[in-house]
């Protein structure tokens, strides 16, 4: 009803100032729109072109396709960086079991409880504590085993955690603690040995 209110005291405005008028005009309402003024005192919205519509349309289109792509932030990409710890060698007992050591890097702290041996399996049970802000996702060692003269039996690489993106009852959550994955060397069985680890992945998110 106000549109067309404007409408028409702008017509009559045009007529006065000049009754005749040598072609169609096109003027531009208070909210943006353009509507054309005939020269019968008729009047219609202007509509933009099928091709300009089209045009705009595919630039829409482009610019939603472009916004979809994810880009991965400088944090997410230092997180997944691998973190190396200096290695250090500690004794290992069997006659004698109790925690083995303790690591820790980015918040975790990664404790090799006593060990056992069963099997023809030497097996170290782990515990995870996360003391940061964030989730782990994953946790892993190289862990090297030694005799006890601290000759080299056994290397290996270890995951002793990993969760699931997107899934977040997989996640590691801050300020808990989680069993780790038990490290296990198939080695004939000694009363002493001597293990070397480095922490060599923690990803957060």
């Amino acid at each position: 009803m106000k549109t067309t209110t404007q409408l028409g005291l702008f017509v009559v405005a045009l007529t006065t100032v000049q009754p005749v008028w040598a072609a169609d005009q096109t003027v531009t309402l208070e909210d943006g729109r353009q509507v054309i003024l005939h020269d019968d005192f008729t009047w219609q919205y202007n509509q933009p072109s099928t091709k300009t519509l089209a045009s705009e349309h595919s630039h829409s289109k482009a610019s939603v396709t472009s916004q979809a792509v994810p880009l991965k932030t400088n944090s997410e990409t230092q997180n997944a960086i691998p973190l190396v710890t200096a290695s250090k060698v500690v004794n290992v007992s069997l006659s004698k079991p109790k925690n083995i050591q303790q690591l820790s890097n980015s918040g975790v702290d990664i404790l090799l409880q006593a060990p056992r041996y069963t099997d023809g399996q030497l097996i170290i049970p782990t515990m995870l504590t996360n003391q940061g802000s964030k989730s782990v996702m994953s946790i892993a060692l190289r862990v090297t085993l030694n005799n006890a003269d601290n000759q080299k039996i056994e290397s290996q690489d270890v995951t002793l955690w990993r969760s699931i993106k997107r899934m977040p009852d997989t996640y590691f959550r801050a300020k808990t603690q989680q069993k780790g994955k038990d490290i296990i060397f198939t080695v004939p069985k000694m009363n002493d040995y001597k293990i070397q680890t480095e922490i060599i992945d923690v990803e957060l998110w």
